[in-house]
């Protein structure tokens, strides 16, 4: 990662101690009342809500962060991910004087020259760009992701700060902290921001992308316009009619088709290519009326190692046939570089744990919910103070994202099938 100016370091790291500050002020005096007239549950809950709240008011670095981050709930408590769950990425869009800025960065003009007309209002927001409709001059739309002007520079100050922020934390040897894979989740979400800062590794992931899939009729990502691109500026084919409500106007059977299409599209990146798109939330997973699943956004993009990818076949194979010690033995390989191996007893009791669980939830015949499972297991990890390494943890968090996706598109869907389907 590039270092950024000290200055800009230190400037953010006062904002922040100020915030900080002022948030302790307000929130120390109604945890302890709260803990006084409902309990400390009811406190830990007032000061998760709270800081959340205040993620969201240091900007875009930070949300961004506690989303990913929030996935780990073998590392952070399960009611704090509960609210950073609660974050999301429909932010402010670019201001309009800001957007002709960043178009003439881009282009030259405040209009693309490509462009018959452009409408200035984007169709969608996020943290680091937004998505707006334009027209070509033979009639065709297309939409161009346009990157918040700025962006990269308040970023890297801000991740350098976490980082120092993570070394300063681990430097004082806090109890809570103690055998939390915490630098090295700090360095591969550190890592995945800075690629969805990257739009030419963004352009990258989805050439990869539409290769992988290109062989399953039912599943799109939309084409890219490369000569049409720029560092700042993506340009694809615009899809229309991409409606979170479209699932309930399809047929029940239509519905089946597509998440079982979508599982299978899952399937191949994880267990064939080894390439997956790990943000896979409703924003980024449509149905269409004309009967395809549509996969967008691909910045947040991984390739597995893989040793990684061997792993997770393994784990799902052993899932989907309820073997619970060998789900176990791989959880256990899966720590290696985070710093938590077990051994002798210590291992013993933890595969029996994991099998255990495994036995309750998984297998031939048995209603399979990843979100409860992977509950479960976060569980049985806290307590053994066990942690995967974050290559082998975030497609995991992956899944089970897409689990909750896929199920808004048709709740009968068997997630515990995508480690053993064979895709379209």
């Amino acid at each position: 990662m590039d270092r950024p100016p000290a200055h800009r370091v230190v400037a953010r790291g006062c904002a922040l101690l100020v915030a900080v500050v002022a948030e302790a002020a307000l929130t120390l005096p109604a945890c302890a009342v709260v803990r006084l007239t409902g309990g400390r549950a009811r406190a830990r809950r007032l000061v998760y809500r709270r800081l959340t709240r205040r993620v969201q008011a240091l900007g875009p670095t930070f949300v961004k962060f506690a989303q990913i981050a929030g996935s780990r709930r073998d590392v952070l408590p399960g009611a704090l991910c509960d609210e950073l769950a609660r974050l999301h990425d429909r932010v402010r869009p670019i201001a309009p004087r800001d957007a002709e800025r960043a178009w003439r960065a881009a282009y030259g003009r405040a209009v693309p020259p490509f462009l018959a007309s452009l409408d200035p209002v984007p169709v969608a927001g996020g943290s680091i760009a937004c998505m707006y409709r334009g027209v070509l001059p033979d009639g065709r739309a297309v939409a161009l992701k346009l990157k918040r002007p700025g962006i990269d520079g308040v970023m890297r100050a801000d991740l350098a700060l976490i980082r120092a922020l993570v070394r300063g934390a681990e430097r004082l040897r806090l109890p809570l902290l103690r055998g939390m894979p915490m630098a090295d989740l700090v360095g591969y979400v550190s890592e995945a921001i800075l690629g969805q800062l990257d739009f030419g590794r963004e352009q990258e992931n989805i050439a990869t992308l539409r290769a992988n899939l290109a062989a399953m009729p039912d599943v799109e990502v939309p084409a890219l316009h490369p000569g049409l691109c720029r560092p700042t500026c993506l340009v694809f084919d615009f899809v229309p009619g991409l409606d979170a409500d479209t699932p309930r106007t399809l047929p029940d059977g239509e519905r089946a088709r597509l998440a079982s299409a979508v599982l299978a599209a899952a399937h191949r990146m994880l267990f064939v290519d080894g390439f997956v798109h790990c943000d896979p939330h409703p924003g980024n997973v449509y149905l269409l009326p004309q009967g395809r699943a549509v996969i967008l956004d691909a910045g947040y993009s991984v390739r597995l190692p893989d040793r990684v990818r061997k792993l997770i076949g393994t784990f799902f194979a052993a899932l989907a046939a309820g073997d619970g010690r060998t789900c176990g033995e791989v959880m256990l390989a899966s720590t290696a570089g985070a710093g938590t191996e077990l051994s002798g007893r210590a291992a013993q009791a933890f595969v029996a744990d994991v099998a255990a669980l495994v036995g309750r939830c998984a297998g031939p015949g048995k209603a399979f919910d990843m979100a409860y499972f992977g509950n479960g297991v976060f569980e049985v990890q806290s307590a053994h103070r066990v942690y995967a390494a974050s290559d082998f943890a975030f497609p995991i968090m992956a899944l089970m994202i897409l689990e909750s996706t896929v199920r808004g598109l048709w709740p009968g869907a068997d997630f515990q099938q995508v480690g053993v389907v064979t895709g379209a």
